[in-house]
């Protein structure tokens, strides 16, 4: 009998230092409470459909990331902290990403990842939201390049996702040609940055529960903003095929008997 032929997917969580993320406010979500435990749980059987093993790590919370070798996909979060901030775990997760670019690996970036790979691994500018925190389940708009990626394959014309963002990029003029999406002020919430690494302003691995779990207790008008009728979960799945499809062209694999 056949084998199914697995890689490594590494889900990068950097939501937060003890001061802003408190794990037993997520109980809800998974045991732990760890966004890392969460994503691995909901994200873990699709992954494997596609031909991946699901695993997490929290830099935050001291977790080392694996050798580059040792990774064929990352999937890296969102923060509560900004992406310039001097802290030694962001620091590393810098030195980190431009070996994995060099190694030529998909990735996808979410928000805080999203506002990383966009201002400190290009020209793009981070800058506040005219209009403030953007937190809610919105349509976004795609452009024409949008309409025709594979990583909107299947969706709505009209997609919707989950936002919390109270920053956003400001493309390049080099960024603009590559933007895939955008949303009243935010002009690049989505960017093909080539090699097959895209990145979002919006959460496509969340779902409502998270909101509820983020905002509850401090923001609680946000949470009826959110709703489970969003379009993540597919965008994750096209990214996932769309890695395993680049993955198998670049360094195909003998499956075991």
């Amino acid at each position: 009998m056949t084998e199914k032929a697995v890689r490594s997917l590494l889900f990068i969580s950097m939501l937060g230092e003890n001061e802003l993320f408190n794990p037993d406010h997520f109980g809800c979500l998974c045991s732990s409470g760890q966004e890392k435990d969460w994503i691995v749980d909901w994200f873990g059987p699709v992954a494997q459909e596609t031909g991946f093993s699901l695993s997490g790590v929290d830099i935050c919370r001291g977790d080392a990331l694996p050798a580059v070798d040792d990774v064929d996909c990352v999937i890296l979060g969102g923060t509560m902290h900004v992406v310039t901030e001097d802290r030694s775990w962001l620091h590393a997760l810098y030195a980190w990403l431009r070996r994995y670019r060099d190694a030529g690996k998909p990735l996808l970036g979410v928000c805080g990842g999203h506002q990383l790979v966009s201002t400190q691994f290009e020209d793009g500018v981070l800058d506040g939201r005219v209009g403030g925190t953007l937190a809610g389940t919105y349509e976004i708009e795609l452009t024409d390049l949008g309409h025709q990626h594979p990583l909107f394959d299947g969706l709505s014309t009209s997609p919707r996702f989950n936002f919390a963002n109270y920053l956003h990029v400001i493309p390049s003029d080099a960024q603009k040609a590559k933007v895939l999406a955008r949303i009243g002020e935010s002009s690049a919430i989505c960017i093909d940055h080539g090699n097959h690494w895209y990145t979002t302003q919006f959460h496509p691995e969340s779902r409502r529960s998270v909101w509820s779990c983020m905002y509850e207790q401090t923001e609680p008008e946000h949470v009826g903003n959110y709703s489970d009728d969003q379009d993540g979960a597919g965008l994750i799945r096209n990214f996932m095929k769309i890695a395993a499809k680049e993955l198998n062209e670049q360094r195909p694999v003998v499956l075991s008997e």
